[in-house]
């Protein structure tokens, strides 16, 4: 899995928090706006990435995704994910959200 770790600053706005050592490649994310929170908790070895969004800690999505190949900023609020079968969008504006395509390439 390609992805870099500046991307995730940026889109997070935020430092990782480590789950266990950090060469374990276990780390969770989040954004919080408007009582709305997004965590992507990313495993850099197995390809591997959960997604929680809630609003006003009640869970509104949750979900896995799996077989990353790549992910990458496709601009200042949202990040691509590339999976062997779907593009998936984690946006932050104008509200957080995740939306799924098939991928076309």
């Amino acid at each position: 899995m390609k992805y870099d770790e500046l991307e995730f600053f940026e889109f997070f706005e935020s430092e990782p928090s480590y789950l266990f050592e950090k060469e374990a490649g276990f780390c969770r994310y989040s954004y919080e706006k408007d009582n709305l929170r997004i965590m992507a908790f990313l495993s850099c070895y197995e390809d591997y990435m959960s997604i929680d969004i809630s609003y006003k800690k009640s869970t509104v999505y949750s979900g896995e995704i799996t077989n990353i190949e790549e992910i990458k900023k496709f601009d200042t609020d949202i990040l691509k994910v590339v999976t062997d079968k779907n593009w998936i969008f984690l946006k932050k504006w104008p509200c957080i959200g995740v939306s799924f395509e098939e991928r076309l390439e």
